[in-house]
Formats: structure tokens, sequence, C-alpha cells
């Protein structure tokens, strides 16, 4: 009884491994669907592997600086298993006539129609002259290695610095059709005060009426599908700023879209 008990163990134990065998080699997508991410998520970049994905992201430069840094860092000295990304530059002594652009784009375009929310963080890192710096995002419909501002159709997302230099404020703009259209300034050119910026948790919750701008958890804005054409685009994070400067940096972080 004792040999017949034994092969019969032995059986189910070698068809167990050979069935998961079978179903990972003939659905590998079974491991890889999201890359490690949460169920329904599109993307979720913690920036926490140490380094920049090139098969998720692209760097975009344009313009001549003395120096440019767009590199994955730990978010302190003592805290070597949390990442972000960081972007810096410094501009002394370049072109005084061009702006500066440096960034990262992601490698697959996102369908709004089928993406329910789209989040990142931006540090702005406590700038002490923040002047003719800026911070960006923008979802653009064209790929390209330098600055998205050029492509015909975009969103965007932009924090610059206002003089002199501390506080910032936050546009959003939209180009379609080769035309730019700002859909909020706060308050820009008539109030030039602007407002402290820190830690920024940005939000964008498209639906089929339009999307919603949540900024740390509060409303920000909202785009109607009016004045919106794009229905699908490449996320862009993007570091600006105009010659003469020394060197300045901000970072993004945990970039979720699903």
């Amino acid at each position: 009884m004792q040999r017949p008990l034994l092969m019969l163990l032995l059986f189910l134990l070698c068809f167990g491994i050979a069935g998961s065998y079978c179903l990972l080699t003939a659905y590998p997508s079974f491991l890889t669907l999201h890359g490690g991410t949460s169920e329904g998520t599109v993307i979720e970049e913690t920036f926490n592997t140490g380094y920049l994905d090139p098969g998720r992201w692209e760097m975009t430069r344009e313009g001549d600086t003395h120096q440019s840094l767009i590199e994955v860092v730990p978010i302190s000295p003592s805290d070597q298993d949390e990442y972000r990304l960081r972007l810096g530059m410094d501009t002394i002594g370049t072109m005084d006539n061009t702006v500066k652009y440096i960034g990262i784009k992601s490698r697959e375009s996102i369908n709004l129609r089928q993406a329910h929310e789209i989040s990142f963080d931006l540090d702005w890192n406590n700038q002490s002259n923040g002047c003719y710096l800026t911070a960006g995002f923008f979802l653009c419909s064209m790929e390209t290695s330098t600055n998205p501002e050029r492509e015909p159709e975009w969103l965007k997302i932009e924090y610059i610095g206002v003089p002199p230099g501390k506080n910032a404020r936050v546009i959003i703009a939209i180009k379609a059709d080769d035309s730019v259209r700002f859909l909020y300034t706060e308050g820009w050119p008539e109030e030039r005060s602007g407002r402290p910026v820190g830690y920024q948790r940005i939000v964008l919750i498209p639906d089929t009426k339009g999307i919603t701008i949540l900024e740390n958890g509060s409303f920000l804005y909202y785009i109607s599908k009016n004045n919106l054409n794009l229905e699908s685009g490449y996320l862009y994070f993007q570091l600006s700023s105009h010659s003469n400067y020394p060197f300045r940096e901000i970072y993004f972080d945990n970039i979720i879209v699903k």
C-alpha cells in the first residue's frame, strides 16, 4: 500500500509543477502585465529602483547649460530605500537669447478615454531665487526629445517662479492648432505676488465631460471637453530656466496613471 501511495504523491507533485510551468510560459503577460504595479494601474513610477528606467522614460533637452542633471537620487542621505527624480541646471555664462529645458518623457502614450486618474508629486525645493524657473507637466500628443511646448497640441500644468524669487504661481494652458490658450494663471499679470509653493500633489481626473485638476487634495481647475481635443498623449516632466542663474533643482516622484 505504501508504494502506490508514494507514486500517486509523486505524480500529483510533478503534474502541479508542470501545470504551473505551462501556465506561465503560455501566458507570460501574467507576470508582466503591469510591470509590478497594482491591478488596473498603467504606470506606477516611484523611482525606487534607484535609476531612470530607459524602457519607460526618455530624457529630453533643449538649449545650452553650464551644467544639467537628470537623475534618480535618494530622498535623503539617510534613506537609501526611497528615491525620486531630480532635475537641475546651472545656466551661468550661457546664451541670453535662449531658455533652457531638461526633463523626461514617457515611452508609452496614455489614452485619456481609458485613464481614470493621472497624478504626480512635485517638490519646488524651497527656492531662494526661483525667478525665471519653471517646473512643468505636459500631456502632449506628439513625441519629442527636446521641448514639448513646441509641439502643436498639449495640456500644460506649470509652476513659475515669481520675482523676487521665493514665491511661485501655477498656470494651466492648452495648445491646439498651434494656438496657446491660458486657462488659469492665478490672476497674472494683475496679481504678481505669487504664493509659497512646496510639496505639491497634482491629480488629473478625466471623465466624459473634461478633466478635473486637484492640487494637494483641493480643487484647482476644471477643463471642459470643449476646450480640449486631446484623446491621448505622452507624459512630460520638465524644468526650465533662463540664462545666468546658479544651480537650481526640483524633484518629481510618485507618477501614477490608472
